[in-house]
């Protein structure tokens, strides 16, 4: 069984990676992840983009503007997996399957994500806010 051993999110707080221990394997290749990617790829709009009426042909999830989110929290959840919060407010239980699954299809899930982006719907956000000091 593999299972997470150590987070570490970078000092922008928008690149994770997480290093996995599986005691039947010689070789741990830690799983690297945007938080953009985590964010829009989360469990809960996974499961959305592939059933029900908001159902997507090519069952990417709709999430946008989504560019500059950065992760603000990790929760452990025993068994479940751990809880991820971003700092837009959203949050979703992440197993460690969920995660590994997300490495290995990198590549076509952001493809077809980047590939399905118009004017209105960017990675862009939506609106700019700017500290006032």
């Amino acid at each position: 069984m593999t299972n997470i051993s150590k987070f570490t999110l970078n000092a922008n707080h928008d690149f994770l990676e997480i290093n996995l221990k599986n005691p039947s394997s010689e070789q741990n290749k830690p799983l690297s992840f945007s938080c953009e990617y985590l964010r829009i790829f989360a469990p809960s709009e996974c499961q959305k983009a592939h059933s029900g009426k908001q159902a997507t042909p090519n069952k990417i999830p709709q999430v946008f503007h989504k560019k500059n989110v950065q992760l603000s929290q990790i929760e452990p959840l025993g068994k479940h997996g751990h809880r991820f919060i971003f700092n837009d407010g959203f949050n979703d239980i992440y197993s460690t399957d969920h995660l590994i699954k997300l490495s290995e299809t990198f590549d076509a899930n952001w493809s077809l994500y980047i590939n399905g982006l118009s004017s209105t719907n960017s990675r862009e956000e939506s609106i700019n806010f700017k500290a006032v000091t």
